[in-house]
């Protein structure tokens, strides 16, 4: 495969979110469909979970057993699933850059070979961000700027789970700051959808009244923000990959896409 040479462009906040949202609306009924399987669904298992744990049942206390089998089981859903959910985004990001027809439920068939490894990255990753923020927060939001595109990149490139962390660290210096200002406004747009659509749901929960109303609406809640986030969070992700494979390396959608030939 032949490389172009790398360019001296910035980093396009603009062309990324335009890429996200370019990708999500070119396949967006594979990937909705998607990202409420692989992220909605494990999402509203938490929820349920969380909320079993917390409010008791009426007539009853917390249900402390069931709980936390709910949240065992939708935590492994949800590691699993977003791995998958990203892996095929990547992969349909890439051919819809390229302008290539793509379908998100073949992609995810060939993301299925990747699983095993792919979860061992989302593992070191978590735990590695996860005990960076016990340490006065700033480490974890280093490490999580800093190998933002480790999945992109065993995804394409395949150097392996630890190479892979390195190929993003490569990848980003020189444009965390961007990054971590687009993650800012993702973490913002998140926020307001999420206030949004909990008000619903809440105001739905209370007119509906009772425990029951209440776990359905954080079981419903869960769900919607989860697919929400899952499915744009996947394709924010590929698309800064893309991007800083263009910029620093040169290299487009069409030399990208050639790696799946």
């Amino acid at each position: 495969m032949t490389t172009a040479p790398a360019t001296s462009a910035s980093f396009d906040f603009g062309r990324v979110v335009s890429n996200t949202f370019r990708v999500v609306g070119a396949n967006f009924r594979e990937l909705a469909i998607l990202a409420v399987l692989l992220a909605g669904l494990p999402a509203a298992l938490l929820g349920w979970g969380q909320v079993m744990l917390t409010a008791p049942v009426e007539g009853g206390p917390a249900s402390i057993g069931p709980g936390l089998l709910l949240l065992f089981v939708g935590y492994i859903f949800s590691l699993i699933g977003s791995v998958l959910l990203q892996a095929t985004t990547v992969r349909a990001t890439v051919a819809t850059l390229n302008g290539d027809q793509t379908s998100a439920f073949s992609e995810l068939g060939r993301s299925m070979s990747s699983i095993l490894p792919l979860i061992g990255l989302a593992i070191v990753i978590g735990l590695s961000v996860a005990l960076g923020f016990l340490f006065l927060i700033v480490p974890g939001v280093i490490l999580a700027v800093v190998w933002i595109v480790a999945t992109p990149a065993y995804v394409i490139e395949r150097p392996g789970v630890f190479g892979s962390l390195g190929r993003s660290r490569k990848l980003t210096s020189g444009h965390r700051w961007p990054i971590f200002g687009l993650l800012v406004v993702y973490i913002v747009a998140y926020m307001v959808i999420s206030m949004v659509v909990g008000g619903l749901i809440g105001a739905a929960a209370v007119i509906g009244g009772g425990i029951g109303g209440i776990m359905i609406a954080s079981t419903a809640s869960n769900a919607i923000l989860g697919a929400i986030s899952g499915v744009l969070l996947s394709a924010g992700v590929a698309s800064i990959y893309y991007e800083l494979r263009v910029i620093k390396e040169g290299v487009g959608a069409a030399q990208l896409a050639a790696v799946f030939d």
